[in-house]
């Protein structure tokens, strides 16, 4: 435990809690504002909180996973209704959900040698981040619900949420990227 207060500097609670309360609320506003653009029951087209996963799990790591875990919970039982979700589904779901970015950052740095922080990342590093995220995300989850019994195939559900995931994760890194080419002019 010393050696996560020093990476972390004693706030990995606080980390943890940051990251549950922003995707919580990442989810809740793309559920308001890309309501239109709905796919299938809580899947999205457009999927905002796909990019707050992988920007939490390259910033943050172990206590953005743990946060987003309980973020998904927060959702399940908030927006879904508790009383038409078994625990057995919710907490794999929420594991799933919090921690398959942390693989996508592992398979990118061991795998595809992109540097482990933001630091130097480029725009094709990005698009890398951006597609293992969702990878690692849309295939275990839809996997899970296809084996739970909920879905009879699970090749369409991945499909949308990979394509949710994407879009959600290119357009946060295109509206972050006009930000600060406003905010921060080139240098001449």
């Amino acid at each position: 435990m010393i050696e996560n207060d020093q990476k972390y500097g004693g706030l990995f609670v606080s980390y943890a809690a940051a990251a549950t309360l922003v995707y919580y609320g990442t989810y809740i506003f793309n559920g308001w504002f890309f309501s239109s653009v709905k796919i299938a029951p809580y899947v999205s087209l457009i999927y905002l909180p796909a990019a707050v996963r992988m920007l939490f799990a390259l910033v943050l790591g172990l206590p953005a996973a743990i946060g987003m875990a309980l973020g998904t919970l927060l959702i399940i039982y908030t927006t879904q209704g508790a009383w038409t979700v078994v625990w057995y589904e919710a907490i794999p779901v929420s594991i799933i959900s919090g921690f398959s970015p942390l693989v996508a950052v592992a398979v990118g740095v061991r795998w595809l040698r992109l540097p482990s922080d933001l630091r130097g990342l480029k725009p094709s590093h990005l698009m890398q981040f951006t597609l293992l995220g969702a990878l690692c995300n849309s295939i275990p989850t839809n996997g899970f619900y296809w084996l739970a019994g909920n879905l009879d195939t699970p090749l369409p559900a991945m499909a949308q949420m990979f394509v949710g995931d994407v879009l959600g994760t290119l357009l946060v890194l295109w509206l972050a990227s006009t930000v600060l080419k406003v905010l921060v002019p080139k240098k001449g």
